[in-house]
C-alpha cells in the first residue's frame, strides 16, 4: 500500500497537486487497505491522513497507518484542520470528480477554503490500471469461479428451464466458491446483477440501452437487462456472461452454449466470433493503442462480411471490443474508437467480441487477459469453444 501512495505522490508532483482527497470506496481500499467508510488525504509529500467515518475498530485493524494520522468522524472541516496542523501545502486539491456526487464536491470546496479543486480521476485510474502480482492473483481467482458456473450450466441447461432459474443456480455456484454478490461499476448509472446475463435465442438479440452488448431483457422495465422468465427450448443458443467479484477484484467471462447439437449456422457464427477474438488477442501487447485492438477486430468482421452484426446491430452497435478490469468491472481504458491510450504491461482486459443477429440470437466469447511486454497472458480458464449440452 505504501508503494501505491508513493506512486500517487509522484503523479501529484507532475500534475502540480498539493493534496488529493480520496472518497470513492474502491479508491480508498486501493490506497489504504480498508473497505470501511473513510476519506483519505494524500499530500504531495509526507504521510497520508485517513479519516474514518464509521467502524473505527475495523478500519484501524485493516489499514497500515500510524494512529497519529488517523482521524475519527466524517466532518470535512475537521479534516482540513488536521491538514493545517501538519502544515501541508494546500493550494491545489484533487478529487475524483468522476466518482463522487456534485453535492460532495461542493462540501469539499466549502471546507477547504484555501484550495482550488481539480479532477484527480485520471491520476488515480491510470495508476489503478496497472495491476501488481497480488491483484493479478485475485483476478485469476475470480476468473476461476466461472469453472463452477460452467459445471452448473452443463448439468442443468435443458429444455424447459427458465433463464431466471438457470441464472439463480449459477449464482449459488459462484457464491459457493467465495464470490461476492456486488458487482462494482465506475459509472454512476451502471449496475449489474451478480448472476450476470443469461439470455437464450429469444432474448439475446434484444439489446437494452443499458449496455451495447448482449443484455437480455430482464424481468421488468425497471431493470431491463439480465435473465428473464423466458423458457429455454431445444436448439436454443444460450449466452452466459458473468461478472464475478472475488475479494474486491473482478473477472468477466462469457461463453455460448447450445441446447442439443449445434446446427451449421450456429457453428459457423461461433467460428466467426472466435476469429474476431483471435484478431483482437493477437494485437495485444505493451505499446499498442487501445483503439487499434478494436480496429483489428472490426477489419476482421468486414473481411468475414459480418460487420452488420459486429458488437450489436443497427443503432445498437457498440464501438468497443473490450474493457479494463480490476476493483471495478468496467475500468478504463476501454478498447474503443478514438481511445489513444497505449497499453502497458500489467493492464487487464476483458476481450468480448460478439455477433448479434436480429430474430436469430447471439454468440459471445469473452476472456480476461493481462498485457505483457510481448503479448498477453490468458487469465480465464474454461476452454474457448461452443458448448453443446445434451438435452
Amino acid at each position: 500500500m505504501l508503494a501505491r501512495i508513493k506512486a500517487l505522490q509522484g503523479k501529484m508532483n507532475e500534475a502540480d497537486l498539493d493534496l488529493v482527497l480520496i472518497m470513492d470506496p474502491r479508491d480508498v481500499y486501493y490506497y489504504a487497505g480498508t473497505g470501511q467508510p473513510a476519506n483519505l488525504v494524500v499530500p504531495r509529500e509526507g504521510d497520508p491522513i485517513l479519516q474514518i467515518r464509521r467502524a473505527w475498530d475495523f478500519a484501524v485493524r485493516e489499514c497500515y497507518f500510524d494512529q497519529k494520522f488517523l482521524l475519527k468522524g466524517g466532518n470535512f472541516k475537521n479534516l482540513y484542520h488536521k491538514v493545517e496542523s501538519l502544515d501541508y501545502p494546500r493550494r491545489h486539491l484533487g478529487v475524483a470528480m468522476d466518482a463522487i456526487p456534485a453535492s460532495l464536491v461542493k462540501k469539499v470546496e466549502e471546507s477547504f477554503p484555501s484550495c482550488l479543486l481539480f479532477d484527480a480521476s485520471p491520476l488515480i485510474l491510470s495508476q489503478r490500471s496497472i495491476k501488481d502480482e497480488q491483484e493479478l492473483k485475485m483476478i485469476r481467482a475470480a476468473a476461476r469461479c466461472y469453472e463452477k458456473a460452467h459445471e452448473v450450466i452443463l448439468n442443468e441447461l435443458r429444455p424447459g428451464i427458465s433463464e431466471l432459474s438457470l441464472s439463480a443456480n449459477i449464482l449459488a455456484a459462484v457464491r459457493g466458491e467465495g464470490a461476492d454478490t456486488i458487482i462494482r461499476n465506475r459509472r454512476w448509472d451502471a449496475s449489474l446483477a451478480p448472476d450476470g446475463i443469461v439470455a437464450s435465442s429469444k432474448t439475446s438479440w434484444q439489446v437494452s440501452g443499458h449496455a451495447m452488448t448482449v443484455t437480455g431483457k430482464g424481468l421488468s422495465a425497471a431493470l431491463p437487462w439480465g435473465a428473464s422468465g423466458e423458457t429455454i427450448e431445444q436448439g436454443d443458443l444460450v449466452v452466459v456472461d458473468l461478472g464475478i467479484n472475488y475479494q474486491g477484484y473482478h473477472a468477466d467471462v462469457a461463453r455460448t452454449y447450445v441446447v442439443g447439437e449445434a446446427d451449421q449456422k450456429q457453428q459457423e457464427v461461433f467460428e466467426q466470433v472466435y476469429s474476431l477474438q483471435e484478431a483482437a488477442l493477437q494485437s495485444i501487447k505493451s505499446g499498442v493503442l487501445a483503439e487499434d485492438v478494436y480496429w483489428l477486430a472490426y477489419e476482421k468482421a468486414v473481411e468475414m462480411n459480418v460487420i452488420q452484426y459486429f458488437q450489436g446491430h443497427g443503432e445498437m452497435q457498440g464501438d468497443y471490443i473490450g474493457h479494463g478490469l480490476g476493483l471495478e468491472i468496467d475500468e478504463p481504458p476501454i478498447l474503443q474508437i478514438d481511445n489513444r491510450t497505449r497499453l502497458s504491461s500489467g493492464m487487464v482486459f476483458a476481450i468480448e467480441p460478439k455477433l448479434i443477429i436480429p430474430g436469430w440470437g447471439a454468440v459471445v466469447l469473452e476472456d480476461d487477459v493481462a498485457v505483457t511486454d510481448t503479448g498477453y497472458t490468458l487469465l480465464s480458464t474454461v476452454p474457448r469453444r461452443l458448448f453443446m449440452v445434451d438435452a
